[in-house]
């Protein structure tokens, strides 16, 4: 049984803030598609879940852009951890930032008065890895809108497609997910979960290893940059998802991988869709350009808070523009117009260690 978008209840609560609660209505099957048991299963490691979180979402104009600080930076300056979060700046000068926090914080959050919106109980789900292919992307695509379930987000990273989903869905979408990808026999979907006496006594005798600990040189594994590249943007319906995922799918025998994809569906179920590939794709897209990616990793990047916002903001001091940027798991990726990389990674190494 599954919800979309356009099903869910919106409630003012908390300030006015929009906070949505979807409804529940009957799964149904779409039809016209190829039948999913005919088709190449596609091999992936494994399926990783984490549940308890909220979707905290704000999308402002250049107007606003000077009265309100951006989403990542207030929760840098409250201590609260993003475990995923999409930024996108291309679309008609528009800027949106989703990011996903833990159910814990919710309260705090919700007091803010910068013009979010929110998410309740909705839980990430990530399949790895996808070697850059284009194939394990289209398929996934294909069977997220071939089946219906609806999402919040797709975030990409150096190992994982990471999606946000209602959380009372993750069952059902976990199966879908094990009966059609190709896994190893022995495969059980990893949820990590915290263990409160244990996380306590940890920070108390080893904070380092928390996500308590702010380092005054952020130490990274390294920052990796590629170049001429192809930044491509979709916008259209939920109903035409999966004939893009087939379209991305069909690609996989040519030579090209893709380096960053995010995705967002709005409560009207459009689908705002921007992909970074080596070559450009045979695919009409809405916006193209040549473009660069900054990418990296770190000790507990995934557990620490203000990380992301650190490095957008030493880029935003030096006036580099980012068009994308994407975090989930332990990396982060920073994708900027074509010949603005080698200054970001110089810039970068002010705030971040590089061995």
């Amino acid at each position: 049984m599954f919800r979309t978008i356009a099903d869910s209840i919106i409630k003012k609560e908390y300030g006015g803030e929009k906070i949505y609660l979807p409804r529940h209505v009957e799964y149904m099957m779409p039809q016209n598609f190829p039948d999913l048991e005919i088709m190449e299963k596609v091999k992936i490691n494994g399926i990783r879940l984490n549940k308890n979180y909220v979707q905290v979402t704000h999308a402002y104009g250049d107007r606003q852009n000077q009265s309100c600080a951006p989403l990542y930076q207030v929760l840098a300056s409250m201590g609260i951890n993003m475990i995923s979060m999409t930024l996108s700046t291309i679309d008609n000068g528009k800027t949106f930032v989703s990011g996903t926090i833990a159910s814990k914080y919710f309260k705090r959050v919700s007091r803010q008065s910068g013009g979010w919106n929110y998410h309740t109980n909705v839980c990430t789900i990530s399949i790895y890895p996808h070697h850059y292919r284009l194939q394990p992307l289209g398929f996934l695509l294909y069977l997220l809108g071939s089946r219906r379930v609806s999402f919040q987000c797709l975030i990409s990273s150096n190992a994982l497609l990471t999606f946000i989903v209602d959380q009372i869905d993750c069952d059902a979408i976990i199966n879908i997910l094990s009966k059609n990808f190709d896994l190893p026999p022995s495969h059980v979907p990893f949820e990590q979960e915290e263990n409160i006496e244990q996380t306590q006594f940890l920070k108390r005798k080893y904070p380092e290893t928390r996500a308590t600990y702010v380092e005054k040189k952020i130490k990274t594994y390294g920052i990796t940059l590629v170049s001429d590249l192809h930044l491509c943007s979709y916008l259209f319906s939920f109903n035409q998802l999966a004939e893009y995922g087939q379209k991305i799918q069909s690609l996989k025998n040519k030579e090209n991988k893709f380096f960053y994809i995010s995705a967002v569906v709005t409560s009207s179920e459009q689908i705002h869709l921007f992909l970074l590939t080596e070559k450009s794709l045979d695919i009409p897209a809405r916006q193209t350009c040549t473009a660069e990616l900054l990418s990296f990793h770190g000790p507990h990047f995934g557990d620490r808070h203000s990380i992301i916002s650190r490095a957008l903001n030493c880029l935003s001091k030096k006036s580099i523009p980012v068009l994308q940027t994407g975090c989930t798991g332990a990396s982060i990726g920073i994708v900027l117009p074509e010949g603005k990389g080698k200054e970001a990674k110089k810039i970068l190494k002010n705030v971040f260690e590089i061995p």
